[in-house]
């Protein structure tokens, strides 16, 4: 099986309009909140291959193409995709902050790309019950301490529902839609579903979009080329 390469446009061709659609979302994440700034942000999506790990990598390439200290969480603990985002080997991550009490800064990755990673490490049982503990709940809030940024990667809201326990903790939840693949009743419920669950969603990013051909549109969103795949 070969697996799908997410592209990290904001490094691989910076003078694209991939690129610059992700500055334009950096862009609006700031303005959208002058008074309080949003540090922890988590990215989801309605379902999957919908484009949400490959808005977390490139949103987070913007922070550190700023020079802001920048780190992602791979909280899809079911299907984690950051390591292979980044090329780097799932030995060891929060299983081994949870069941090992090891010290998370000896699990942060370093990639030459000045983004840090915290992988997954080995698969844990009860991702959800995992995610809402107040262990990992002070971990992010430490973390947003010691960083500018931290971007958070979870599953689509739809599959499981480790999305809505991680939108109550962070300070903004990007929504990501696929244009011409995400189900429009989908999108609706996956929506919904944060709202009721009280989660700050600061916009949406629509994936999957030719943004040559976009040119001019405007709004809050993000146009991309090319599909996410698991």
């Amino acid at each position: 099986m070969e697996f799908f390469q997410y592209r990290n446009v904001v490094i691989e061709t910076p003078n694209s309009p991939e690129a610059e659609a992700y500055r334009k979302l950096e862009l609006n994440i700031r303005m959208s909140d002058l008074d309080k700034p949003l540090k922890v942000i988590q990215s989801t999506s309605a379902t999957a291959q919908d484009g949400k790990t490959t808005t977390a990598i490139n949103l987070a390439a913007v922070y550190a193409e700023k020079g802001k200290k920048v780190i992602i969480l791979d909280f899809d603990l079911r299907r984690p995709k950051i390591q292979r985002a980044f090329h780097k080997a799932n030995d060891v991550g929060l299983y081994d902050f949870v069941v090992n009490d090891k010290d998370v800064h000896d699990l942060i990755v370093k990639d030459e790309s000045g983004i840090d990673l915290l992988l997954t490490g080995p698969k844990l049982s009860y991702p959800h019950i995992v995610l809402q503990s107040n262990k990992v709940i002070e971990m992010v809030h430490q973390l947003s301490k010691e960083y500018d940024y931290v971007v958070i990667d979870t599953p689509p809201v739809l599959s499981v529902t480790d999305a809505l326990v991680v939108s109550k903790f962070v300070d903004g939840v990007i929504y990501v839609v696929a244009y011409n693949q995400t189900k429009k009743e989908n999108a609706k419920i996956g929506l919904e579903q944060l709202r009721q669950n009280n989660a700050n969603v600061i916009g949406g990013v629509l994936a999957n979009i030719d943004v040559r051909k976009a040119q001019g549109t405007y709004g809050y969103y993000y146009y991309s080329h090319y599909d996410e795949k698991e």
